[in-house]
């Protein structure tokens, strides 16, 4: 429990976004949504795997090649 609270209430696993593209993104991982804005999305991506590291959390295979593609094109 103190875990979850702590990932849902770290700064860097929040994101500072308008309604509809808070619902776009809902739960969805790298490997189904990305940042609208094509310029943020390494500094995006740079963060979810800080965030994933920190918290031991797993990433799936669509999700780690959606993350290295965007990480080749930084």
């Amino acid at each position: 429990p103190e875990q979850r609270r702590d990932l849902a209430n770290d700064p860097r696993n929040l994101q500072a976004v308008d309604g509809p593209t808070n619902s776009k993104k809902s739960d969805s991982d790298a490997a189904s949504w990305l940042p609208p804005n094509k310029g943020y999305r390494c500094t995006y991506v740079s963060r979810q795997i800080d965030v994933k590291a920190l918290y031991r959390l797993w990433v799936t295979q669509a999700e780690k090649d959606a993350m290295s593609q965007v990480l080749h094109s930084c």
